[in-house]
């Protein structure tokens, strides 16, 4: 199945038109996440072949990323009563990001910064677990036998 292209050249101004096969390129793989109806061209997904723009784009993204976990770790240490659940269910999405970032994206990072960012996830993991193991023994405290 061929799907349409557009090239933009700085130089000319120019705009080139055709029709790649993504099965065959390699590069990063990106879905646009933005939701806002605009009248164009839309973007289904999106293949960055320059190693300069990968690079650019995933660390973004893990900024983002790392940003929304130690945010919701803050809330978290500062919350007294939050649910265990919740808690479990972050942890979870932490390992499956740390799986995500050694299978996926060092293939495009060189390993100095995949070896540093995975030591801030472990970090924000470990402080995560603390934090689970802490209201789990406040829940046993407060569940016990009463007379």
């Amino acid at each position: 199945m061929n799907e349409r292209y557009y090239i933009c050249d700085k130089d000319n101004n120019e705009i080139v038109y055709g029709y790649i096969d993504y099965n065959r390129l390699h590069g990063f793989k990106i879905k646009p996440g933005n939701n806002i109806p605009y009248e164009g061209v839309e973007v289904s997904r999106l293949v960055l072949v320059e190693p300069y723009l990968i690079k650019n784009v995933l660390k973004r993204k893990i900024t983002h990323k790392l940003d929304v976990y130690l945010s919701f770790l803050f809330t978290v240490i500062d919350d007294d009563d939050e649910d265990p659940d919740d808690l479990e269910l972050v942890i979870d999405d932490v390992k499956r990001y740390k799986s995500i970032i050694m299978n996926k994206y060092s293939k495009f990072l060189d390993k100095k910064y995949i070896k540093g960012l995975l030591k801030k996830v472990g970090m924000v993991e470990l402080e995560l677990k603390e934090k689970l193991k802490e209201l789990s023994k406040q829940n046993v405290k407060t569940s016990g036998k009463s007379r």
